[in-house]
């Protein structure tokens, strides 16, 4: 370590090791989070840094998780190194001291690097300058490898007005440490003098008002907590970069953003932030909670290769090419739905092996699918942005005349580089509707056992690059999803449904702590709650309803650079009136010893299609209005369509994992999960059907909505209810 670097971060050194271990005690409680967020995007082999690694025990567990993974955390204390590498040992670890921002390594020998909540310390002992973190990260993208990837975890400036009327209460002191915080904290911000506030009146009883910067106001409320170590944290700035600045600052070192996504830790928000404080613009509108967090991700490709998807201008579509659109008439209701499909048959195909004792499977990485970024004049709540290459299934679209048993072997020979001599046992299909209520496509999922080797993904298509085929670790892609860190709901239902039926946990939930109050008495169950009679009420319809809009896109790839490397038209479906935005809703109670769900039946067009009746166990899912901009405003939303549609009394909601993308092939729909705790009383009064959630584990192979799918998956990780039913080897064929 330089004398200039020690010299330099002096101010984080904390004492003894007594303070250190209190310390590290209080960060540690994060690192489950942050595992999860980032371990699906690192490659299972290779050399991974860690910097900034701390205590240690982040860079241990992604040791643990990923032995052919060569771990070295990197950390500018050498207490720190010291205790990390007593504590923390394993063959593919080691610990050294650095400065993260000094080219600690050669230039292309990693396959990885981790920011985890330590780039604010570049900028905070660095006279909160930018320039010392532009050269951190020309230093550390130059250190990678292309197909590298840079992980940043940590703080975000918050969009919104440039000042706020920030109400906190007097009773607790939380008024008087603000005034505290104002006078002694310096930023880039207000690097000679006290932080600029006004003290108002506040409407509120027991509080004081301030109007202050946006900026300000978050990071006093991000910090306000930390009052033991209070004046170690003044000499921090949080916030440095916007959304867009870091965005803009991995496209130009050539990085193509997997995703950026600002986070609000679930406990956070309800330990430190609801109720705790109130503020609003300068007019009195509420504003939502900052981020507690930010995380994007960037992997490193050859020049010239493409790092944004975008759309450059659309259109309605008048005479399709690939989609078709067709109407269909209730003749009970004479309702009138439309349905948008794809020729042929979609195949997800999931390979899997086991290797050092882990479940692997086998997916496409950055993959381009430009429709996710259509329609940017629809919202897309909670601000997360993708560049349109994702991780998903090696899905196809084949002739229905082509047999499985001819496809799947095709498919994975041409689109993974699986030979079918590799391939062991092919399971039975799980067939699921994507989006039912606006697609007319039922999805064939198989599970292929291969032997483990190398893979390839050849070049198609009108783009630069059609990714690439790797490995993945079953149960770190759950834990992604769960927390954001990957998208695709397909991937998700096929990786629990190995786990299950391999007889493996899926390990513990990365998530919102759901804790359900039991109730007196559980609801009605309903024996066909999972298998609704069939019906079959629908015709064809000559008019159309007008609720959905097909449209044609003509997107361009860019490069690093700037200049377009790829373009294609491509046609997809949008509502024509509402958002991008759906919310699914997973109604459930704890009463007698057991969890029960509310299950919808919903008589859909698509499903009759397929299936030769209508009828369709669902989870209920509404599409959001598009003045409905606010993340914080859905669950009051969705309280009152549960109320106004079912009679539900909600208790208690929580986001039950991250956002999901359910056919990104054909729409920019992206799916709200809800975890929705209701009151016993009045459940079973109209519309639902329930039934415990043990039972639903039992009967997986009746459901066929993919909603319903991702979120009683995930209820029954959350709630620990998976290897008590439902559990199986994989049926081979």
């Amino acid at each position: 370590m330089s004398t200039r670097s020690a010299g330099v971060y002096a101010a984080q050194h904390r004492g003894g090791a007594d303070d250190y271990a209190t310390y590290f005690a209080g960060m540690d409680a994060s690192m489950q989070q942050k595992v999860a967020l980032t371990t699906a995007h690192f490659p299972p082999r290779g050399r991974v840094a860690d910097m900034g690694s701390g205590s240690g025990r982040g860079t241990y567990d992604l040791a643990c998780l990923y032995g052919g993974l060569e771990l070295v955390g990197v950390d500018i204390n050498p207490v720190s190194v010291a205790m990390a590498a007593e504590r923390f040992v394993r063959p593919n670890l080691r610990y050294l001291v650095g400065d993260i921002a000094d080219p600690v390594f050669e230039p292309a020998s990693l396959d990885g690097v981790l920011d985890s909540s330590v780039l604010h310390h570049v900028t905070s002992f660095n006279d909160f300058s930018t320039e010392r973190l532009e050269e951190c990260l020309d230093n550390q993208v130059r250190a990678l490898r292309p197909g590298g990837v840079i992980i940043v975890r940590d703080f975000v400036v918050p969009d919104g007005p440039a000042e706020v009327l920030l109400d906190l209460p007097e009773g607790d002191g939380t008024a008087a440490l603000f005034e505290r915080f104002a006078r002694d904290f310096r930023s880039s911000q207000n690097r000679t003098g006290p932080v600029p506030f006004e003290r108002l009146s506040s409407e509120r009883a027991g509080h004081v008002r301030h109007r202050v910067a946006l900026r300000a106001a978050t990071e006093f409320l991000l910090r306000k907590d930390y009052r033991e170590d209070w004046d170690v944290e003044l000499a921090e700035e949080y916030t440095y970069f916007t959304q867009a600045e870091f965005e803009a600052a991995f496209r130009r070192r050539g990085l193509r953003i997997v995703t950026s996504m600002p986070i609000l830790n679930p406990w956070i928000v309800a330990h430190r932030f609801e109720g705790k404080f109130h503020w609003t613009d300068l007019g009195g509108a509420p504003l939502p909670f900052p981020p507690t967090n930010y995380l994007i991700v960037g992997e490193k490709v050859p020049r010239g290769e493409g790092v944004l998807l975008r759309e450059a201008r659309s259109a309605p579509l008048v005479a399709p090419n690939f989609l078709a659109l067709s109407a269909h008439r209730d003749e009970g209701t004479g309702r009138v739905l439309e349905v948008v499909e794809r020729p042929g048959r979609t195949l997800d195909v999931v390979p899997w092996f086991r290797k050092d004792g882990q479940i692997f499977v086998v997916a496409k990485k950055g993959f381009p699918r430009p429709i996710v970024n259509a329609c940017a004049d629809h919202p897309r709540l909670g601000g997360a942005s993708y560049s349109g290459y994702i991780t998903e299934p090696i899905a196809a679209i084949v002739h229905p005349g082509e047999a499985a048993a001819v496809a799947i072997p095709r498919v994975l020979q041409e689109r993974a580089g699986v030979s079918p001599e590799r391939v062991r046992a092919v399971s039975e299909p799980l067939r699921y509707f994507t989006s039912p209520g606006g697609v007319n496509e039922r999805v064939a999922g198989y599970l292929v056992e291969i032997e483990p080797g190398d893979f390839g993904l050849p070049a198609y298509g009108v783009f630069a690059k059609a990714g690439s085929v790797r490995e993945l670790d079953a149960r770190q892609v759950l834990r992604a999803c769960h927390v954001g860190g990957l998208f695709d709901a397909r991937l998700e239902i096929n990786v629990h449904r190995l786990l299950a039926g391999l007889g493996i946990s899926p390990g513990p939930w990365i998530g919102a702590n759901i804790a359900p109050s039991p109730q007196p008495r559980a609801p009605g169950r309903a024996a066909d709650a999972l298998k609704p009679p069939r019906r079959a009420p629908f015709v064809p319809h000559e008019g159309i309803s007008g609720y959905l809009d097909l449209r044609t896109g003509h997107f361009e790839e860019v490069c690093a650079e700037g200049r377009v490397v790829g373009e294609a038209p491509r046609e997809y479906l949008v509502p024509r009136a509402a958002s991008r935005s759906t919310v699914a809703a997973l109604p459930f109670l704890l009463a007698e010893g057991e969890i029960w769900i509310g299950i919808e039946h919903r008589d859909l067009p698509a499903v009759q299609h397929f299936t030769g009746s209508a009828a369709i166990a669902v989870t209920p899912a509404y599409r959001l209005p598009r003045d409905l901009s606010r993340l914080d405003a859905v669950p009051q939303w969705l309280a009152g369509r549960l109320a106004e549609q079912f009679g539900l009394s909600v208790r208690r909601m929580w986001d039950l994992g991250g956002a999901y993308l359910p056919t990104p092939g054909v729409t920019p729909e992206i799916v709200l999960p809800f975890a929705v705790e209701v009151d016993a009383e009045g459940a079973d009064a109209r519309g639902l059907r329930w039934c415990s959630l043990r039972e639903w584990l039992g009967a997986l192979e009746s459901v066929q909505d993919a909603h319903l799918l991702v979120l009683g998956w995930r209820l029954s990780h959350a709630l620990g209810v998976l290897g008590r039913g439902g559990e199986g080897a994989p049926p081979a064929t």
